[in-house]
Order: C-alpha cells, then structure tokens, then sequence
C-alpha cells in the first residue's frame, strides 16, 4: 500500500468516509419531529432526503471525472470543505425552504468522496485482494450510518448532530493531504507491473473514446441497472424504517433507533464477509464473485420481507433485541454482499484511466433508488392511507412493496456471472498490450 504513512493516510480516508455518510443519517430519524416542528407532510419530508440524494448523485459524475484527470488528495480536500461548510449550516435552518435549499448545497459535494476513495483502492489494492480494500470502505460507510443513526435518534434536538458530523472531517482532510503519498494510476495491475518496474509510467489518460466504450461495455451496462433497481429498497429502509417501527409497533424513537442500529451492524458485518467472500469466490470459480452477490441479494430480500411483517414488540426486552441482532447479524447481512463485489467488478472491467468517471456515473445510477425511494415511499403511504390502510398497515405495505424490488435486481446478476469473466479478459488483454508497446518504445 505504499508504506506506514499511507497506511496511516489510508485509516484516515477510511474515518473520513464515514464521518461523510453521518451527515446522510441525520434526518430519518427525526422526521416526525421536523414535520412537526416546520409543518410538513411525509412526502415534503421525503423530497428533502430524495433531492439531497439527487443532488448528491448528479455531482458525483463531475467528481469521478475530475479524479481521473486531477490529483486525487487535492481534489478531496477540496470535496470535504464543499460538503461540510453547508453541513455545518443545516443546523441554523429556519425554516423547510431553508433545510432544502442547504441540503441540496451539501448533496452537491458529499459525493466528492466516493469516486476518488474507489479510484484509489485500485491503484493501493492488486486485483486479487481489492474486494477487502472495498471492504473497508463499505464498512467504514456502515459505521457512519450507525454513528449517524447514534447522533440523530439520542440527542434530543435535531440540529445539533450536523455540528458533531462536520467538525471531524474539516480537521481529518488537511492531515490526509499532508499525509498520504498518491499512488501512479495503475499501479496495482499486474499486467502493467513491468512497466512501473522499469521506472516507466503508464501515460494513457481518459478521452472520449475510452468513456464511450466504457458505458458500452456490457458488464457496466448490467451493473449500472441492477444498482438503479436495487438501491430502490436501501432508499426506503434508511429513510423510513424508523417512522415504521414508531408507527406500525408502536416503539418509541429512541427503541427504533437501536433497532436500526442493530441492522446498521448487520450491513457493515455482510460488507466485510461479502468483500472477502467475494475474492474467495473468484478464486474457486471463474464468475464466482457475481454468482455470490446474486443469491445473497434473493436471499437478503425473503429476509427483509419476514422481518416487515414479524410483530415485533412495543416495548422489546433485552431478549427481544438479542433475537433481532442474531437475525441481522446471521441472515440479513447477506444482502450487503453487493457492495464490495460491485465496486471490485467496475474497477476490473475499466481501465485505469476511465475508473473514476465510470465509478461517478454508477454513482449517479446507483444513486437513483436511493433518490426516488423516500419520496415515492412517502407518496405510496398516503396513497395506501387514502384506500382506507390504517396507518401502520400502509407504512409496512410500504416497505414490502419496495423490498419487492431486490427481486429482478437478484435476476440480473445471472447475466453478470456469464458476462463479467469475458469483459475483465478483454481489459487485461488491453493493458497487456499497451505495457508492450511502452516497454517496446523505452
């Protein structure tokens, strides 16, 4: 990875991550209090965490090109101060025109970080061990949701926890940028090590033509729409399932929060099994990695759905929660198993040059779901409502429905355990080719 220092610059990039997703967490959990508070409905309530995300999403394709082209450690220093001044300010919103408006502002850098933390996985990660490196960054983003959930579900008012998100990360960026020692693109491959060996560099740099034969490419294709589809239900979870347990099983804030929590630790468990897993899979069967991922999002799904409709209790004991953890930990971490392998998958069907734009703009379609699921989320409970559902059986029909949607994305994966083999082959064949020509030329 480049020695200690980087080591040390890694961790922090790790914590950074994290402390990024925080900001994410903050306001599921008091969205009943903000709706009370600013007069709102659920769905003016879902708009501001969907256009947060639709902001978030849509700049990132500009981040991911911009860390293809630009060094990457100044480029996210300067991603971190973007996002985290309006963070800071989301605390001293007046009113529900002033919250939007300030996390549409956040959302626009808040992905700054994403694109450039996958890019240089690549290049600190060779191919066989980059699903742990992906690992990490998953589950760093698990433990930011889980912090995030800490913050806005126990302290008692709402504005507080975006100073406690922003502060860290305002101080962590500089030290990263002193710290870390940006690796050569490529670096990690083993079809250009000859060439760094020989004190050459790999000069390609992203064009046009290398973009459109990316998003041409067919394993991007399939993982752009099973990210589109599948990040549809995490969209609605996140955002709504603690509004679900107030309403439908009657716990109060601070008790759905911990249960939340609860499957926050699952997610982060299965982003790191799912990492090692996945190089373990491919290590043992050609196409391994994606037919892992496939059947641990058909079975995350049954999970989910029996864990909407089981009667969860008002008041859960100690046991009760134990039984919710063992649960979690034992069968609904499964479906994070697509994180890592994903991210490892893009890196291996791109080349070096065009990683972080391609990773911008699986961002911005993974993104989607997560976009459009609060709001439509919102809307289908008061479309349920007005059919006469009683509140807690439209808040769980709600959630079923939108559960419902790992169920195709599941299907595609079939596709990707046939084509991303043939599609990883043709990029080292690729770069292969390209190290002779530089040795040849040298």
């Amino acid at each position: 990875m480049g020695g200690i220092r980087n080591t040390i610059a890694f961790t922090i990039l790790v914590v950074m991550v994290a402390f990024e997703v925080v900001d994410m967490q903050l306001l599921p959990p008091n969205y009943v209090q903000i709706m009370q508070e600013f007069g709102v409905t659920e769905a003016q309530m879902g708009f501001v965490s969907s256009i947060f995300i639709a902001t978030n999403a849509l700049a990132t394709a500009m981040w991911g090109f911009l860390s293809d082209v630009a060094t990457r450690k100044k480029l996210l220093l300067i991603g971190v101060y973007s996002s985290k001044i309006p963070c800071l300010l989301t605390a001293f919103a007046r009113n529900y025109w002033e919250l939007l408006l300030i996390r549409s502002m956040t959302g626009l850098s808040i992905g700054s970080i994403t694109p450039i933390a996958y890019t240089l996985i690549a290049d600190l990660y060779e191919e066989a061990k980059r699903g742990r490196g992906y690992a990490l960054i998953g589950a760093s983003s698990g433990l930011g949701t889980l912090f995030g959930m800490i913050l806005g579900g126990f302290i008692p008012d709402w504005r507080s926890p975006f100073i406690y998100a922003a502060i860290p990360n305002m101080i962590l960026a500089p030290i990263f940028y002193v710290i870390f020692q940006e690796p050569k693109r490529g670096i990690s491959e083993s079809a250009l090590r000859e060439i760094y060996e020989k004190g050459l560099e790999y000069r390609y740099r992203i064009s046009w033509e290398t973009l459109k034969s990316s998003l041409k490419t067919r394993t991007n294709i399939l993982l752009f729409t099973q990210g589109v589809i599948g990040t549809f239900p995490w969209g609605v979870v996140v955002t709504w399932l603690i509004s679900f347990l107030i309403v439908a099983r009657g716990m109060i804030k601070s008790t759905a929060t911990i249960v939340l929590m609860l499957i926050g630790l699952a997610q982060i468990l299965g982003g790191i099994i799912g990492g090692l897993l996945g190089d373990w899979a491919e290590s043992r069967r050609r196409g391994g990695r994606a037919a892992l991922t496939g059947l641990a999002i058909f079975a995350g799904m049954i999970a989910a759905i029996y864990f909407i409709v089981h009667p969860w209790p008002s008041k859960p004991s100690l046991l009760d929660l134990l039984l919710i953890a063992a649960y979690g930990f034992g069968l609904l971490q499964v479906v994070s198993y697509a994180g890592p392998n994903v991210r490892t998958i893009l890196s291996q069907v791109n080349p070096p040059e065009a990683r972080g734009t391609v990773f911008g703009v699986f961002t911005i379609l993974d993104n989607v779901g997560w976009a459009i699921g609060p709001v439509l989320d919102g809307l289908l409970i008061e479309y349920l409502r007005s059919l006469g559902y009683s509140d807690p059986l439209a808040y769980q029909w709600a959630l079923i429905i939108s559960v419902l949607a790992w169920l195709p994305c599941s299907a595609i994966w079939v596709l990707i355990y046939k084509q991303y083999p043939v599609d990883r082959d043709r990029i080292a064949g690729i770069l292969e080719e390209r190290a002779r020509k530089i040795l040849g030329e040298a």
